[in-house]
């Protein structure tokens, strides 16, 4: 049954009907946000699921420099759009992804080796989640939103924390990574579903692009690790 999985997860028709499917999903999710008049925010939103969408998928196949190089743009889009839907934490991670896929870039050859997770990989992602923590705790009234719910803080500060911590891992090759991410994009369906229902423009596109990124999550935590590989 593993097999079955690996090589379908593998396959060129999975990833097509993933990225087909993913893309008109965000094109449905832009109509429907469609205000009839138009707004940056509605663009860019736009335009970011379109990058977001192909640089998990180049990720997914482990295309790292190609990924890298496609993700230091998609990160600035994702900063702006984050910035104008209030979720400011989302906006450092977005700023601190940019920099990291910069380094993807120049480090990563063109096919990323999946390595085994070491002290130093865990000593610095407790530094990042530290660092995460020291920054919300003295910025928190300009990072997060101020006129949230309790519970959309929480889960901001949680997911700001979880993404620093995966993005360095993705980078670094290490399939924990996708754990993290896992988790994350539940998060963010969460939060982005609160956006959507305080009708912010564009965030219907980014909940609709989340629920693609956690498909591709879990296909991608299935093949890094190698479940059904022969």
């Amino acid at each position: 049954m593993k097999q079955i999985f690996y090589k379908l997860f593998k396959s060129k028709q999975w990833d097509i009907v993933w990225l087909v499917v993913g893309f008109l999903v965000v094109v449905a999710s832009a109509v429907h946000d469609w205000s009839g008049s138009f707004e940056l925010i509605w663009l860019t939103s736009l335009i970011g699921g379109f990058l977001g969408m192909t640089i998990v998928l180049l990720f997914a196949n482990q295309k790292g420099k190609a990924g890298s190089g496609l993700g230091v743009i998609g990160a600035g889009f994702d900063s702006f759009n984050y910035y104008r839907f209030g979720l400011l934490g989302n906006v450092f991670v977005g700023l601190y992804c940019a920099v990291l896929y910069g380094k993807g870039f120049f480090k990563l050859g063109k096919e990323i080796k999946v390595t085994k997770f070491t002290k130093l990989n865990l000593i610095v992602s407790i530094a990042l989640a530290g660092l995460g923590a020291v920054v919300l705790y003295f910025f928190s009234n300009t990072i997060l939103p101020k006129d949230a719910p309790l519970w959309v803080l929480s889960l901001n500060i949680i997911v700001f924390v979880v993404q620093v911590v995966s993005q360095y891992l993705m980078v670094e090759g290490k399939a924990v990574s996708w754990i993290g991410w896992i988790l994350a994009n539940f998060i963010n369906i969460a939060l982005n579903g609160y956006m959507v229902y305080t009708g912010q423009p564009g965030a219907l596109i980014y909940l609709a692009m989340t629920v693609m990124y956690q498909l591709n999550s879990f296909k991608v935590a299935f093949l890094w690790y190698g479940y059904g590989e022969e």
